[in-house]
């Protein structure tokens, strides 16, 4: 039984509830047809035997009674034809009622006690016709002599005969009534003890059931406690074949591909805390080389600034230069009588031709100072190239929580390059700033070394006067040069510091960049948390 299924437990249950009331059904029917045969015996046999034979008691007694008034009571002894008709109406009665009661026989008891009765009557019918034969002829005394000798102990054994047939009437009614109760309460008994059976049964059968039910039905709940706790590692073992059995299945399967689940979900759990981690790291290293990158873009503006400021005053300078030129010329071709102011204006010049070295100098420094601050942009561009690319592998590798860090990567690596070609562009323009300073030094070298030649000649040799204009005359487009190279210079200078404005803007982009990467990262990070902390619970 401990291999039947649930179906098979349930219809064998049914089936025995329904085999009992079958069983209850068939005694019931069995004592409701004897019932039935006793209550026939009384409808048919016993109560219509009675009421017949006291029906031919009746008439037998009213003969007999006619017969007794007319002989010894009424004054008058003759027959009249009123006395035939009632003794032949008598006589139909008990023939009507004999002939009925013969219809109600079916024991040979009866049949064989009415017989004797049959005998009696013919007996008395035939001295009741010599009675009244007798009465016929007026003959009285042989009427009484034969009424005394022969019909009355004939009446009296017909009506002790029909007493006996009534009393056997009455004794097989009380009998098919007895038989009636005693039918009825074996039914009664039957039926109790059936009903009672029916409900042992069917309280065992749903003992059974239950038992059959509830017991798997409570490991079940006792799993379901256990993996409400995060205990995966419980197997449902019913050692049933029933549907229990197809459910013990079902839900180990379940639990085997749940406890695949949950490791696969805290290993991912651990792998996306430890990529939020390295990406935080990555993360804050950005945002370092971008405050450092900012800070070198505000120094290399205010070396711009210098810069320019520089160009501007050497574009001054040589301005004066120029002009100081102009002047000596004409003092120059004014005669020998402007030597004096020429020379004095020739120490001017050479003041200024130091003063443009001195300036042209700082320039060149300042250049390279840029040369070396770009060189520092060029490798801290480098570097947020790299980092990106670190930061957008490790982004990759969260998954769908590092999609939005892989977008915020890829804008870095942008600036980044924006970045180094800015700084390529600044280092060019540096280079061609050197080379400008370079060309003006050489030029206010050479300017200052003619100036010298010219203040000694014109020391030494004042007729060379004409010489000296020649060569004043000869300065001026060098200087017209120079001026027009510090142009170029403060042009650049302006265009540098343009770069650097750009590079400020690329940098703040960079930081704002940073700070939604780490804000996206401390969102995953937060998610990575919960996940592990949701999965920790399960022991697998």
């Amino acid at each position: 039984m401990k291999n039947w299924t649930l179906r098979q437990r349930i219809l064998a249950s049914f089936a025995v509830i329904i085999a009992i009331m079958l069983l209850m059904v068939v005694v019931s029917y069995s004592r409701l047809l004897k019932i039935e045969l006793s209550e026939e015996s009384v409808r048919d046999d016993a109560v219509p035997g009675v009421y017949l034979s006291s029906m031919i008691r009746s008439a037998w007694v009213d003969s007999y009674l006619q017969t007794l008034d007319i002989i010894g009571l009424r004054e008058d002894k003759g027959l009249t034809d009123a006395d035939k008709a009632e003794f032949k109406s008598f006589e139909a009665r008990i023939l009507t009622q004999i002939a009925n009661y013969k219809e109600t026989i079916y024991g040979g008891d009866d049949q064989a006690e009415f017989d004797k009765f049959e005998a009696l009557h013919q007996a008395y019918n035939k001295a009741l016709s010599g009675v009244l034969d007798h009465l016929q002829n007026h003959d009285v005394a042989a009427a009484r002599k034969l009424f005394d000798a022969e019909l009355t102990p004939t009446w009296i054994a017909g009506r002790m005969k029909l007493n006996d047939i009534i009393t056997e009437n009455k004794s097989v009614a009380d009998h098919a009534t007895n038989a009636i109760d005693d039918a009825v309460s074996a039914a009664k008994i039957s039926m109790g003890v059936s009903l009672i059976l029916a409900i042992l049964a069917a309280g065992l059968c749903g003992l059974l059931l239950m038992r059959a039910i509830m017991a798997p039905m409570k490991r079940i709940v006792d799993i379901l406690e256990t993996m409400r706790t995060g205990d995966l590692s419980k197997r449902l073992n019913l050692e049933r074949k029933d549907e229990f059995g197809a459910v013990e299945t079902g839900f180990n399967d379940m639990m085997t591909e749940l406890t695949a689940l949950v490791s696969q979900a805290q290993r991912s759990s651990v792998q996306v805390t430890t990529s939020v981690t390295e990406i935080a790291a990555t993360s804050k290293q950005q945002q370092a080389t971008a405050t450092e990158t900012a800070a070198t873009t505000t120094e290399i503006g205010a070396t711009s600034r210098e810069i320019a400021a520089t160009s501007k005053d050497l574009v001054r300078t040589m301005t004066e230069v120029s002009t100081a030129a102009d002047q000596a010329s004409v003092a120059a071709g004014s005669g020998q009588q402007g030597l004096a102011r020429m020379e004095e204006t020739m120490h001017s010049v050479m003041g200024a031709a130091d003063l443009v070295n001195a300036k042209l100098a700082i320039l060149n420094e300042k250049a390279g100072n840029i040369n070396q601050v770009v060189v520092t942009i060029v490798k801290v561009a480098d570097q947020t190239n790299l980092l990106s690319l670190n930061a957008a592998i490790e982004a990759e590798k969260a998954g769908e929580y590092g999609r939005g860090f892989a977008v915020v990567a890829t804008e870095v690596r942008r600036l980044a390059d924006q970045t180094a070609v800015a700084t390529y562009d600044i280092e060019q323009m540096v280079r061609e700033i050197q080379s400008a300073v370079s060309a003006g030094v050489m030029g206010m070298d050479k300017f200052s070394e003619e100036v010298r030649r010219g203040m000694f000649e014109v020391q030494q040799v004042g007729e060379q006067l004409s010489q000296i204009i020649h060569q004043v005359q000869a300065l001026a487009p060098r200087v017209l040069m120079v001026n027009e190279g510090m142009q170029a210079q403060a042009t650049g200078a302006e265009q540098i510091n343009h770069a650097l404005v750009q590079l400020g803007d690329a940098s703040s982009q960079t930081v704002e960049s940073l700070r939604q990467a780490s804000f996206a990262i401390d969102e995953l990070s937060q998610v990575a948390v919960g996940l592990r902390s949701g999965v920790s619970r399960f022991k697998v």
